[in-house]
């Protein structure tokens, strides 16, 4: 009985905590500015094996840009174009890693050419397991999709985004938004486990 008080408790406590939302967005920067680290709560970076690409994010204006002026960019030949075909000899994927574990991921997609394109948004937790993923419908030039992936539970640790894994589009990616526990939050589960922990002992 004790221990089902102890449970009902860490609920009532982690239901009550808040979380709050971390975004990313190359507006306000200018051309070929490195932003790999300048947004609170996350760390950009470009992945894949294509020739050149230096693991860094850049701003960089844009035409197709779904907020604002900017997109983001990475150094390759491609510069704003993104792929997800991240073998060891291609790729230029959007890689974002988190501070703390989100439960919801957000990105806009944007079609880059006449013949339509079709991105993907994959989210990942610690151990590089692939949780959930969303891709678009076809994207004509300009067209903008927002691929977003919600969690019942705190588990993403990273994202990979870009054109579609199961295809050799390329697209444009634009404003980058997180869901991640308050500070509160995090000691509240923390609390709660050590509770849990306590009321296990007891019982034996």
């Amino acid at each position: 009985m004790k221990n089902l008080l102890v449970v009902a408790l860490v609920l009532v406590m982690v239901s009550s905590a808040g979380a709050t939302i971390i975004s990313a967005d190359a507006d306000g920067y200018s051309d070929d500015t490195d932003i790999s680290t300048a947004f609170d709560g996350m760390t950009l970076s470009s992945v894949g094996g294509y020739s050149g690409l230096d693991g860094l994010v850049y701003a960089w204006g844009d035409g197709l840009a779904s907020t604002g002026v900017s997109v983001f960019a990475n150094n390759s030949s491609f510069e704003r174009q993104w792929s997800a075909h991240i073998t060891e000899t291609e790729g230029f994927a959007l890689r974002a890693d988190f501070d703390q574990l989100a439960n919801s991921v957000a990105i806009d997609i944007i079609g880059d050419d006449s013949s339509g394109d079709i991105g993907g948004l994959y989210a990942y937790n610690f151990g590089d397991v692939l949780l959930e993923s969303v891709e678009s419908d076809v994207l004509g030039y300009g067209e903008v999709f927002t691929a977003q992936i919600n969690r019942s539970s705190f588990d993403i640790a990273y994202i990979i985004a870009g054109g579609a894994i199961s295809t050799e589009d390329t697209v444009h990616l634009d404003n980058l938004t997180a869901n991640v526990p308050e500070p509160a939050t995090l000691c509240l589960l923390g609390l709660g486990g050590l509770l849990l922990t306590r009321s296990r002992r007891m019982l034996y």
